[in-house]
């Protein structure tokens, strides 16, 4: 499928894209029957009955339909695979901060020992902890 202007082919069956075969096939069948009455005297219902039978020909063939969705879809996916990437990086960014700041408490902890001795140490803590939790 060459990507330069696809024909949105679910919009002309006017059907959604997680539709399955028997959805384009009733669709097929209900827009083809109307167009097929308008034909008679009207040259744009000849116009739309090709693209109609356009849009069943690649639709209803599965091997088709996943050509033409990697090709419609294609700039779709790719937003969602990079939009996939950024929360990947920021997760991983949160957890380094939060690894940071857990290394930080533990380092002034342990400084805290050393400097002021186990008991005032201990004792400092659980005043800390007492005012924030």
């Amino acid at each position: 499928m060459s990507d330069a202007k696809l024909i949105d082919y679910y919009a002309v069956l006017n059907l959604p894209p997680k539709s399955d075969l028997s959805g384009v096939e009733n669709a097929y069948a209900r827009l083809s029957d109307d167009l097929m009455k308008q034909s008679d005297h009207d040259e744009t219902a000849r116009e739309a009955m090709l693209r109609l039978n356009e849009a069943y020909a690649v639709l209803s063939k599965p091997e088709l339909r996943r050509e033409y969705d990697r090709a419609f879809f294609k700039s779709e996916l790719e937003r969602l695979e990079k939009e996939a990437r950024a929360l990947q990086r920021r997760r991983t960014m949160a957890g380094n901060l939060l690894i940071g700041a857990l290394g930080l408490v533990v380092a002034v902890q342990a400084g805290a020992l050393l400097y002021l001795g186990w008991d005032s140490a201990t004792g400092l803590f659980q005043a800390i902890a007492g005012v924030l939790f």
